[in-house]
């Protein structure tokens, strides 16, 4: 029986993406060839501190070093991880990397496995388009890597439900201390089940980090705003789908591209009071004192019926609610695109990219749309992602210990910078610590900076190895634990690290950033969740794509939550406050 709750967690990919799919691109043809709070009882939730630059700083001249960075002298463990003459060997399971050799490449994983020379690394890398359902799949199965990376809203309840995790807490406070410390502790209540600890590592970076951005140059070209209301977004939707914002005289550009099974764009949720959740995490509030799911609201039917609007003026790519997650910033990046759910740490990357293909082309970030009754809001993902360890592996003290490796202050000076050694990051300083170009810097190196990316691109996705310290852990939680002279310094780095409209940007983000009410799983949460999540996937974007009407779609879908679990859910959701 679980196993078949298992499988059927993901059936929305088959039915969203290949069954339901084939009707809604039949439907909908391509026309041509990726905060203050509404009204609310009781105090919103107050996201975790965040730190970010006020201003940015004058750019230096671009850095044209003469010869390769030479890597600073890792920090090897004080304890060997096996018996002499015999290795320890921890399997890796992450999406760091655009392949496995690419992986393999990468300034992380050679100095992972130079840190660790009586552990066998076996290097598990998959592709993050393939990430849904492969974890449905070493779920399923239990077929976990020793350090398996997750999702632990997710993923987590799913394995919880199968027995396959071990309890972490102790290891922690054995092997985790570095980890401990650079970990907010709010971020552990996600794989806290009856008291204890099941994951070995949260993410540190922050994702709190989204907003809508707008083609700036399109919008210029068009003579219109940025826009403010519903209305006014879907009026910029139709004159950049139709109106040849980009010049080139083909209708080959549309208003916004969804995401596969539209698991983003809570800017557009939002404005009707509801949200999806990144990645179908859901979203709680609390309305008249009690905690309720966003996804039975009315403002969550009226989302839809709206989005569906939209598909049916075709102004939404319309490959993008059944495609890979990875084809939504492809077809951004690639210029195609006139808005996009992103992040504002994003714009300085996305902006060189497009520039390839559109050289004068601008991006701005804007405010959070307002919907009919003044609703608006983004949504912060807190953190999500985690690594945690099997029952099955046998060392479970090495895997900690190798992930804490990560976060010690020597070790995260190297690894906190956005680029890739030796390629896309300047030589390290004398005292070891990892240095980035500035946007100014990469804009004036022009086609030697091009040259660069275009070198280390298929290395530096998710930095190569995805651990849960990344250039965005540059965070007071992670700061804080630096020495003064590295705290200092990698708190000016952060302040070079984006332009004007980048820190503009993060001003919307910050200011209209939403958290769910919802702080740690419940009991019946495995039990209940994934059905929930692939039913509303499923209707969705069926409703959305035009294969089912919205009446019927919203009728099925309050059904299937009132007979699968969702009153209890709610019920426990509120005795956990």
């Amino acid at each position: 029986m679980r196993f078949r709750k298992l499988t059927n967690r993901r059936a929305f990919l088959k039915l969203a993406t290949i069954g339901a799919a084939s009707a809604v691109l039949v439907a909908c043809a391509p026309a041509a060839a990726p905060t203050p709070a509404p009204a609310k009882p009781t105090e919103a939730p107050k996201p975790a501190a965040t730190t970010a630059p006020a201003t940015a700083a004058s750019p230096t001249a671009a850095a044209k070093p003469t010869e390769a960075p030479k890597p600073a002298a890792v920090a090897t463990p004080t304890a060997a991880p096996a018996a002499a003459g015999k290795k320890v060997k921890i399997s890796i399971s992450h999406i760091g990397g655009g392949s496995l050799e690419a992986s393999e490449k990468s300034d992380r994983m050679k100095q992972l496995r130079a840190a660790f020379p009586d552990v066998e690394i076996e290097n598990r890398w998959f592709s993050y388009s393939a990430y849904v359902e492969k974890i449905s799949l070493m779920t399923a199965t239990g077929d976990l890597a020793d350090l398996q990376f997750c999702n632990a809203f997710n993923d987590v309840p799913l394995m919880m439900e199968n027995n396959l995790l071990t309890e972490t807490g102790p290891i922690l406070e054995k092997e985790g201390k570095n980890i401990l410390a650079a970990t907010p502790k709010e971020a552990w209540d996600s794989t806290n089940y009856d008291g204890k600890q099941y994951a070995v590592a949260h993410n540190t970076y922050d994702l709190n980090v989204w907003l809508t951005v707008y083609r700036k140059d399109w919008l210029d070209k068009l003579g219109m705003k940025v826009p403010e209301t519903l209305d006014q977004m879907a009026e910029y939707w139709k004159a950049a789908t139709f109106k040849d914002p980009d010049g080139d005289g083909k209708a080959d550009t549309f208003g916004r591209c969804l995401a596969a099974a539209i698991r983003f764009d809570d800017d557009l949720f939002h404005a009707f009071d509801a949200a999806v959740g990144h990645h179908f995490n859901g979203f709680w509030r609390d309305r008249s004192g009690k905690l309720e799911l966003d996804w039975v609201q009315p403002g969550m039917k009226e989302a839809w019926a709206w989005l569906r609007e939209r598909w049916a003026e075709k102004v939404i790519d319309p490959d993008s609610i059944t495609a890979q997650l990875t084809y939504r910033g492809q077809r951004w990046q690639s210029g195609m695109m006139g808005s996009s759910y992103s992040a504002w740490t994003s714009m300085d990357v996305d902006i060189l990219e497009i520039r390839k293909t559109a050289p004068k082309a601008e991006l701005i970030g804007g405010p959070a749309l307002k919907g009919p009754n003044g609703h608006q809001g983004y949504t912060g993902e807190g953190f999500p992602w985690v690594y945690v360890t099997p029952k099955k592996n046998q060392n479970p003290e090495v895997a900690v210990r190798m992930v804490d490796w990560f976060f010690e202050p020597k070790n995260a000076a190297r690894f906190v910078c956005d680029g890739e050694m030796g390629i896309t990051l300047k030589p390290m300083t004398p005292q070891g610590w990892c240095a980035e170009y500035t946007p100014d810097e990469r804009k004036a190196m022009g086609q030697e900076w091009n040259d660069k990316s275009q070198a280390a691109k298929d290395i530096v996705v998710y930095n190569g190895v995805w651990m849960p310290i990344a250039p965005n852990s540059l965070r007071p939680w992670l700061l804080n634990t630096m020495p003064a002279d590295m705290k200092a310094y990698f708190e000016k780095v952060l302040k070079d690290r984006h332009s004007p409209p980048a820190l503009q940007a993060y001003e919307y983000a910050s200011k209209y950033m939403k958290l769910s009410a919802k702080k740690r799983p419940t009991k019946s949460e495995k039990q209940y969740w994934p059905g929930l999540q692939s039913r509303f996937a499923e209707l969705m974007t069926q409703v959305v794509g035009g294969t089912v009407g919205v009446e019927q779609g919203w009728k099925e879908w309050l059904g299937f939550f009132e007979k699968n679990g969702g009153p209890t859910l709610t019920k426990e959701v509120n005795e956990a406050r």
